[in-house]
Parts: C-alpha cells; structure tokens; sequence
C-alpha cells in the first residue's frame, strides 16, 4: 500500500511547472545541509524594500519595507529524521515594535534524498514555485511561516509539493472561523535536441476555505479552488549572458463554489503566454495578462479582477506584464536580489511598476556533535 501511494504521488507530481517565480525566493535556506548526529543553529535573514507604484483603479500602491530574522536549532539525529524548533520575527522600518513573533516547530522525515515528508512548519511562500498570480511574491516578506503537511518531492527533471496549510486553528465556540488552504505545485522535465532544449509542464492547484462547524461567527463560508496548468520549452545558447530563451504559457481556471457566494463573480480564468531570457543571474520575463472574472485571494492583486477594497470591479483584464530578476551571489551565506515590474492595463492606460531591492542571509553553525 504505502510503495502504490508513493507511486502514485510521483506520477502526479511529474506533470508540473508555472510561469516565473521570483528566483530570490525559490530556496528559503540555502546554506549546506547539517551532518548527521549534530545539533546545528541555522540562521535565516532577509531585508527587503519594495515599492509599489500603482495607479489603476482596483488596487493602489504601497512600500514595504523591513527585515525578517529566523533562528532554528536542528536536531539531525540520523539521515532520515530531522527536529525544528526556533522562532520567526518580522518588523517594519519606522514601527517601534515587533509586527510578528512566531514559533517554528516542525519534524522532517527523510525517506530518501529527494522525498520526505514535513509536519509543522513548512517549507512555504516562494519555496511553493507557484505563479505569482496565485501565490504572491510579497509572502516571501511578510507570510514566510507557513503551519501544517506536507509532501515534498525533488529532483534535476521532478519537482512535487503537496501542503494542507492550517492559517487560523478554530476552537470551539470561538467567534471566527477556521481558515485553511490545500495546494500542489509540478513539474516535469525533459530534454530534447542532445539536451539543448528542454521542456516543462505544469500542474498546480490551490484551495482555500473559510468556515467552521464548532464556531460562534456569523461571517458566510467562503471555498475557492484554482487549478492550472501550461508548458514551456527553453533553447539554451553559447551566449555569454544570454544562455537560455524560454516561450510558454499558464492558464488558470478560478471557481468559487461556497455555499454563499460572497464575490461578484463565481467563476473566472486567465491565460498567460510569455517568453523570458536568462542567464549570469539575470531572468527577464515578458508576457500578457488576458484574464475574465479572475481572483486569488493569495495571489498578487494587481491580477485580480475585484478591488483590493471591494468597490471596484472590471471584468476583463488585458495587461502587458514585463518583470527582471537580478540574484547576485555575494558570499556563501549573503545573496542580493533585484526586481522591476512593469504592468500596462489595456483598459485603465495608466502604467503600473515596482521596484525592490532584497539582501538574504542563510548560514549554519554545528552546536554540539553527539560522537564527540
């Protein structure tokens, strides 16, 4: 029973991949794994401005900026079973106060060096590799702990990640709701043209819900389900800067199927078709938005078709989307990531952009050896 389950979650996740994901964030700890019999400190940091300047009608602009600190001891006490405990802390520039404090406890089971299995804190925000039109990219800035499941899956022509996400526990007569999202992020790789060429196909789906049976609250139950899929073909160069080409496309499907529909829309889509190069750690990605009653309250807004407030609502959207990366590996344990954003909406003829500036630290240090 448990070689089929494997079996088949394998199968499903070799059929994944989305648009860009912002390369600064696709791995939350880059710093050498810990041996085994050790306690190791692995520390985490990131400071980040991002700028927001948006004009459009349904979603206007803002600057986050601030730094996030993250010490976690791990207890590897063999190749298969790893032990978290540690904390999270956020805070903003120019507040006197911490805006988050949070525990980080979560117990890793190694079954091999590509699979394994998380309870606790997971691996979350960017880590996920969903689009950003689901899964936005300031998550990795303000929602980096992620509570609950998850099944991870990794290697050179694989990538699987099912999570259940528990964002609020509900307790009984508590006057709120319990809130909880399931997700599944893909991709399958495969190599044509004596592996010049290579293509990828994605599969993602991301569920979440509002609700509760032992609660006091009168707020409505809220489901909503977003599935996708896409493919990509990428040509590699003998250019010194210029080493891949990529073209492809995602299309998302958006369904609300609560048993009171609260949205102005109970069900949308939204194809993307883009093409990027990449190379000496540098991604630019241009595409155009075409979306219709679309909305992913986890996702970045400037996609949605419903106002961040709630008062404003357009339809169709017809957007030129064009977003650079720049990740620069300063030491081993310090990266710098640059990104610009630029979004044109055909409808509002305003101009959108943003801009941000990210500095990552991520190192380890043995605390004490059990053989010694």
């Amino acid at each position: 029973m448990f070689r089929t389950c494997v079996f088949l979650f394998l199968l499903t996740g070799c059929l994944g991949y989305s648009q860009v994901a912002d390369p600064i964030f696709r791995r939350g700890d880059f710093a050498p794994l810990s041996d085994t019999g050790t306690l190791t400190l692995r520390l985490n940091a990131t400071g980040f401005f991002r700028n927001n300047e948006y004009f459009n009608p349904l979603y206007k602009g803002y600057t986050l900026i601030g730094m996030h600190l993250t010490p976690v001891l791990e207890w590897k006490a063999d190749p298969h079973v790893s032990l978290f405990g540690g904390f999270h802390l956020l805070k903003y520039s120019g507040q006197e106060r911490l805006n988050k404090f949070l525990p980080v406890i979560s117990l890793q089971a190694n079954f091999n060096d590509r699979l394994s299995l998380v309870a606790g804190t997971i691996k979350g925000a960017g880590e996920h590799r969903l689009p950003e039109s689901l899964y936005g990219t300031e998550r990795n800035l303000n929602e980096v702990i992620e509570d609950g499941l998850q099944i991870r899956y990794e290697s050179p022509v694989c990538f699987s990640d099912i999570w259940l996400q528990w964002d609020r526990f509900l307790e009984r007569d508590e006057a709120n709701q319990e809130q909880l999202t399931f997700g599944y992020s893909g991709w399958f790789t495969g190599l044509i043209g004596q592996g010049r060429q290579e293509i990828r196909f994605p599969v993602y789906v991301l569920a979440t819900h509002r609700g509760g049976q032992i609660d006091q609250s009168d707020l409505p139950i809220q489901t909503l389900f977003h599935f996708g899929t896409g493919g990509y073909i990428s040509f590699s160069t003998d250019h010194a800067i210029i080493q891949k080409l990529t073209a492809g496309f995602t299309g998302i499907g958006f369904r609300d199927v609560s048993p009171t529909p609260q949205l102005p829309m109970k069900s949308g889509y939204t194809v993307f078709p883009s093409v990027s190069i990449g190379g000496s750690g540098m991604e630019w990605e241009n595409g155009f938005w075409l979306a219709k009653d679309f909305f992913a309250p986890k996702g970045d807004p400037i996609f949605w078709s419903w106002a961040f407030d709630k008062d404003s609502y357009q339809q169709n959207r017809r957007m030129i989307v064009s977003r650079l990366f720049i990740r620069k590996q300063i030491s081993p344990y310090l990266v710098l990531g640059l990104r610009g954003d630029f979004f044109f909406d055909l409808f509002f003829k305003d101009p959108d952009y943003s801009y941000g500036l990210f500095l990552r630290f991520s190192a380890r240090q043995k605390v004490w050896n059990v053989g010694k």
